[in-house]
């Protein structure tokens, strides 16, 4: 019994460490609320430890959550819309966080977009990429670092950049759906 609890931790920690930002963007941008959004993204993993024993019938663990995050917001709304006191707490919050959360949040996923652009390269172009931008090697001294010709560096960069321009436009064009 114990093995199959720390197996269950396992799933969950991994699950929920694929999911929690992507939810927690997703709650912000209909609530305007990071106080909400946190609350809410523990309710939703809650829920998801709570029916852990029936995680093998789920077939989508993306529209799973989406759909359990999507059914937490619409209550959320619901109540406030019911009670007076809250949809004044809920316009306050709103305000407050709105503006400075939504461009930390956008800026994160950007970034998050172009690490993951950066982490598909092929090793290679992936290592002149990263000494060209991280470490701020010019391509003379890349070339001679690897021992390959500085056409070879230039050829590479000049690849890394279109693959990841090409990765950017689409996984911006998907994000850009959601805001």
């Amino acid at each position: 019994m114990k093995g199959s609890t720390i197996d269950k931790e396992k799933v969950f920690t991994h699950i929920f460490n694929e999911y929690e930002e992507r939810l927690y963007i997703f709650i912000v941008k209909i609530l305007h609320s990071e106080a909400l959004a946190k609350d809410m993204l523990q309710d939703v993993f809650l829920t998801l430890w709570n029916h852990m024993d029936s995680l093998g019938q789920i077939e989508n663990m993306n529209a799973y959550l989406y759909k359990i995050t999507e059914n937490k917001v619409y209550n959320q709304l619901r109540k406030t819309a019911c009670d007076k006191e809250a949809r004044a707490q809920f316009w306050i919050l709103t305000k407050k966080e709105t503006q400075d959360h939504s461009e930390t949040i956008v800026v994160r996923e950007y970034e998050h977009i172009i690490e993951h652009a950066i982490e598909n390269l092929p090793p290679q172009r992936k290592q002149i990429y990263l000494l060209s931008k991280r470490e701020g090697m010019k391509q003379s001294d890349i070339a001679s670092h690897l021992h390959i010709s500085p056409n070879t560096v230039r050829n590479h960069l000049a690849q890394a950049y279109k693959q990841i321009g090409v990765y950017l436009k689409q996984a911006l064009s998907s994000f850009l759906f959601f805001l």
